[in-house]
């Protein structure tokens, strides 16, 4: 009996039993099972169904609704889905994005636009990453509009978009501590494409144009970059500061000075002052400079510099000698420094000389006559000990 007599057979079976379930399923169990599952797979599609035309009529809604997202996070929730409900929810989608996408991008670009840069460079590759992802998903609807679209724009939004983002914060930028984040982001970025130096050399460029020896703001820039993420920008700007301090003709202001003085670099302001050969500037930090600290090593750079001046330190040294006369290992120190003798001159040197061999005589005398003290006080301890030792005997 064929399929289609066994169905007639079933119906005509189910009409005599006037419906009783119980009845068909004793009479014809194959039968009724079989009308079973193709009710339940009847039930089971118009489910899928349902669902499927809910989710497409959800994924198109959702088309509609990014355009009108007003947080960036919300919106990259969305683009998320919607890139992910693609492949899966038919060409109606697909074509409901390809007519909406300029709107899309349009809301996209409006969002990203009050971010910072550092926060722009993330969400623009994010983005990109996800265009490119829709166009990969759109192939197989065979829509060449929507795919080339964000096959572009995934390029065009790092390569353009991006591009005149970072352009136009570095034109701007003061380069500042609050610009340490947002280089480090850029030039970390930029080593990540295929050429770098179109964003590292106009940056660098922008940066020049700031005085590496008279801002303040741009040394503490320079110090505080990321030598890992910054690496291009960390190690020229760094150059031209070391450059500064060590070539003998680097003009730094006092303020720039005064700065590393304060924190504990105190070494590479002693060793700029000691080469320095710019006497106009040498002679500005002598002025407001020299002897206005209690730092006699501060004061020793300038009287180790060899550039004539005409600075009188003689005097100040004097006084610093005169005022610590007793301190033998403070005068040893003053004596010893580069610069002291030809400043002071050879008679008052040698006076020092002997005023420090005086004070080490002194103190060896001292120290002899205090052992000899000490020997004397164990001496009678002992001798005391000894008498009461014989009393009590």
């Amino acid at each position: 009996m064929s399929f289609l007599e066994n169905i007639k057979s079933f119906f005509a079976l189910v009409k005599e039993s006037n419906y009783d379930l119980l009845k068909i399923y004793e009479q014809d169990t194959n039968g009724f099972l079989i009308a079973l599952l193709v009710v339940l797979s009847i039930i089971l599609i118009i489910i899928f169904l349902i669902r499927r035309s809910i989710k497409i009529s959800s994924a198109v809604k959702l088309v509609s609704n990014i355009q009108d997202t007003k947080d960036i996070n919300d919106y990259d929730t969305k683009l998320t889905k919607l890139v992910t409900e693609l492949p899966k929810r038919g060409i109606k989608v697909a074509q409901s994005i390809n007519a909406s996408k300029n709107d899309i991008l349009k809301q996209e670009l409006a969002l990203l636009k009050n971010l910072d840069i550092s926060e722009k460079i993330n969400r623009y590759q994010q983005i990109a990453s996800q265009y490119a992802l829709m166009a990969q998903n759109s192939k197989k609807y065979k829509i060449d509009e929507l795919t080339s679209f964000y096959e572009e724009k995934s390029k065009s939004l790092l390569d353009i978009n991006l591009l005149k983002e970072i352009e136009e914060y570095y034109t701007n930028a003061l380069f500042d501590e609050n610009d340490i984040k947002h280089v480090n982001e850029i030039v970390n970025y930029a080593n990540t494409t295929s050429n770098p130096s179109i964003i590292i050399n106009p940056l660098q460029k922008q940066i020049d144009k700031f005085s590496y020896g008279y801002n303040l703001d741009l040394f503490k820039f320079i110090r505080g970059l990321d030598k890992n993420k910054a690496s291009n920008i960390y190690s020229n700007c760094n150059e031209k500061l070391r450059s500064l301090f060590t070539s003998g003709e680097g003009l730094i202001s006092k303020e720039i000075l005064d700065y590393l003085l304060e924190n504990d670099e105190k070494q590479n302001v002693y060793g700029y002052i000691s080469k320095l050969e710019v006497k106009n500037h040498l002679k500005l930090l002598s002025k407001t400079m020299f002897a206005k600290r209690n730092d006699i090593d501060l004061d020793l750079s300038f009287v180790a510099n060899k550039t004539d001046i005409g600075a009188d330190y003689k005097s100040h040294l004097d006084n610093k000698l005169t005022e610590n006369w007793k301190d033998l290992s403070y005068i040893k120190y003053i004596i010893e420094s580069d610069g002291v003798l030809e400043t002071i001159g050879h008679i008052d040197y040698r006076n020092v000389l002997e005023r420090i061999e005086r004070l080490q005589t002194e103190e060896e005398n001292n120290k002899a006559v205090a052992e000899a003290l000490e020997m004397a006080r164990k001496a009678h301890e002992i001798a005391n000990e000894a008498k009461a030792i014989a009393r009590s005997k």
